[in-house]
């Protein structure tokens, strides 16, 4: 195949990826920390960064845990910029019309964005995603037993972050 053709089925296959993939890697992003508001700029360079990363993809694998990687490692960057770090969780949409569902959902983000960072991809990946724990294991390089470790505390601390809102906001 010449270099004109391959380009061609790359950006083919990059516009296939984009367009399945764009939904989850912005749920993922916004489970792990990325505020609303800047949500689609991360994911937008998350995709330019997957493009260029694209040729070196290995089509023997399974492509949701290699587009994982890449979404931790953008949320974990994301975090680590000083205009976030004391940047509070904010309600963006608020208005006194939201229905229980979006206010659950604002709950949920709330009491992960309390957990510790490591925690907190570990319950993501597990009880939002669907992951099991041999796959995180491997994905993340980590003993299995501290993957379920990292589980167990992570559901601790998201009932203790859950309790201490609604209690908050009860109040």
């Amino acid at each position: 195949m010449h270099a004109g053709a391959e380009q061609s089925v790359l950006s083919s296959d990059f516009r296939r990826l984009f367009d399945e993939e764009f939904g989850y890697v912005c749920r993922v992003l916004r489970r792990l920390g990325v505020r609303e508001a800047d949500l689609k700029d991360v994911a937008q360079e998350l995709f330019v960064t997957l493009h260029k990363q694209l040729p070196d993809y290995d089509r023997s694998r399974p492509i949701k845990p290699w587009i994982f990687s890449f979404v931790v490692r953008f949320a974990a960057n994301y975090r680590r910029l000083a205009r976030h770090q004391s940047v509070a969780f904010e309600r963006e949409f608020a208005s006194p019309e939201r229905d229980t569902a979006f206010e659950a959902r604002d709950l949920i983000l709330r009491a992960l964005s309390q957990l510790d960072f490591d925690r907190r991809v570990v319950v993501v990946m597990h009880d939002l995603e669907g992951w099991g724990a041999p796959e995180i294991a491997e994905q993340l390089k980590l003993p299995v037993n501290t993957v379920y470790s990292r589980i167990r505390l992570a559901r601790d601390d998201f009932r203790r972050a859950v309790a201490t809102l609604q209690s908050k906001g009860s109040a």
